[in-house]
C-alpha cells in the first residue's frame, strides 16, 4: 500500500500590499479620471473626455469600463432626449479623495515647480 504525502498550497499574497490598489490606479488616466469626478456629482463621457484633454475615446472608455467592474465608478443610462450615460464615483471611489489629496499636496510640493 502506498502512501502520498499530500502538501496544502502555501497560500499567495501580492508581493507588496500596495500591489493590487497600483494595478487599478496605477494605470494611466485613472487617478484623473477620479479627481475630475470628486469635484462632480456625475459627469458625461464627453465632459470627462473634455476635462481630461488628450485622452483617446477608447483608453477613456476602457479606464471607466474597469473602474466600474471593480466598484469605484458608477454608470448610469440616462433616459431623456437624447439618451446619454453619466458616470460617477461609488462609496467605495469616494473613499480615494484622501489618497488624491495626498498625491495632489506631493505633486504641489515636489513637482509643481517643473510645470511653470
Amino acid at each position: 500500500m502506498s502512501m502520498s504525502l499530500q502538501i496544502d498550497a502555501a497560500p499567495t499574497f501580492p508581493l507588496c500590499p500596495i500591489e493590487p490598489a497600483a494595478h487599478i490606479i496605477g494605470q494611466k488616466w485613472t487617478l484623473q479620471i477620479v479627481y475630475f469626478l470628486l469635484d462632480s456629482t456625475s459627469m458625461r463621457f464627453c465632459e470627462l473626455q473634455d476635462r481630461l484633454g488628450g485622452v483617446n475615446p477608447s483608453t477613456l472608455s476602457s479606464r471607466l469600463k474597469m473602474l466600474e467592474e471593480e466598484g469605484i465608478v458608477r454608470r448610469t443610462q440616462i433616459s431623456a432626449i437624447p439618451p446619454h450615460v453619466e458616470y460617477s464615483l461609488t462609496e467605495k471611489g469616494r473613499t480615494l479623495e484622501d489618497v488624491i489629496r495626498a498625491v495632489t499636496q506631493w505633486s504641489n510640493t515636489w513637482l509643481c515647480g517643473r510645470c511653470s
